[in-house]
């Protein structure tokens, strides 16, 4: 594979996830909170503030911020986010719970919140709605199964396989960010992705559906949430599944979900606070799905 963008010993992530009020080692000595003591802050009577710790996880609303610390405990089940004192919960009412085996996911979910300005906004909580999406959804197994039929149809309409002849910078521009990860796809994995130029519908074979069935059926509810926003956002099953797997930075992503967009800005130009805004959101979402399969 291509030096230019493998980085198999660091995960980049956007600028925006160190632009917080409170370092990861800070937060790490939350970590050490006694489960009885998240017990007994559970057991609080509701109050207007823990209503609305419960919704402001909903993708469709805004807050003011209505809390002033944010701090992690730990139950039996895993790491809990308490914002003064008490528990946030899911839209569905559950706890939002990370696995003990993710600490750095944890710790980056909780100063999310703490990094939070005066009015919060759903699009400003990549981390944390993937939590969601992983607790609220995926914990009924049907539609987890769902999801992932969902995302195995879109591989045979992936942008990757199907590539354009011409113009010849947008070519060079699939042979350096396209190419590798077809190659990828054979060489970790065997998978021998049908690619064709133009219009021309392909279908991938049953044996490459059921190895990256394999692949993704194996990722637990946080890893699927997180995959399913990289395929969403990046607009390709491939670059999702790279990402994932540790294969390409955040970077690379980026710029592989966006050559088509890349090419016209060389050839017209960038229009300013919209493909700039887009490229820096892209980047943005792409991070906090890398975060999620940080341990």
């Amino acid at each position: 594979m291509g030096s230019e963008y493998r980085n198999p010993s660091t995960i980049q992530l956007t600028t925006q996830f160190f632009l917080i009020k409170r370092s990861f080692f800070g937060l790490a000595s939350e970590l050490k909170k006694p489960a009885s003591q998240v017990e007994d802050m559970a057991n609080i009577p509701n109050s207007t503030e823990s209503s609305e710790s419960s919704e402001l996880t909903s993708t469709s609303k805004q807050f003011n911020r209505f809390w002033k610390s944010v701090s992690l405990g730990t139950t039996p089940d895993g790491f809990v986010l308490l914002l003064d004192g008490r528990i946030l919960k899911t839209p569905d009412g559950n706890q939002v719970v990370i696995p003990l085996s993710r600490p750095a996911f944890a710790a980056l979910t909780a100063a999310e919140w703490e990094g939070q300005d005066k009015v919060l906004k759903s699009h400003s909580l990549p981390l944390t709605s993937i939590i969601v999406r992983a607790v609220d959804t995926f914990k009924d197994d049907s539609i987890r199964q769902g999801v992932i039929d969902t995302m195995l149809k879109y591989v045979h309409t992936d942008s990757i396989c199907y590539q354009q002849s011409y113009p010849s910078s947008l070519v060079e521009l699939q042979k350096c960010y396209w190419n590798p990860l077809v190659d990828w796809l054979k060489e970790a994995h065997n998978i021998d992705i049908v690619t064709t130029e133009g219009i021309i519908s392909v279908t991938q074979s049953d044996a490459v559906m059921d190895k990256l069935r394999e692949i993704i059926q194996g990722y637990d509810n946080i890893k699927l949430a997180a995959f399913e926003k990289a395929v969403m956002r990046s607009k390709s099953f491939i670059i999702g599944l790279a990402l994932m797997e540790g294969e390409i930075s955040v970077e690379f992503a980026t710029t592989a979900g966006r050559l088509e967009v890349i090419h016209q800005i060389e050839k017209w130009g960038e229009v300013e606070d919209s493909h700039d805004t887009d490229r820096e959101d892209l980047a943005r979402q792409l991070g906090a799905c890398t975060c999620a399969i940080l341990e």
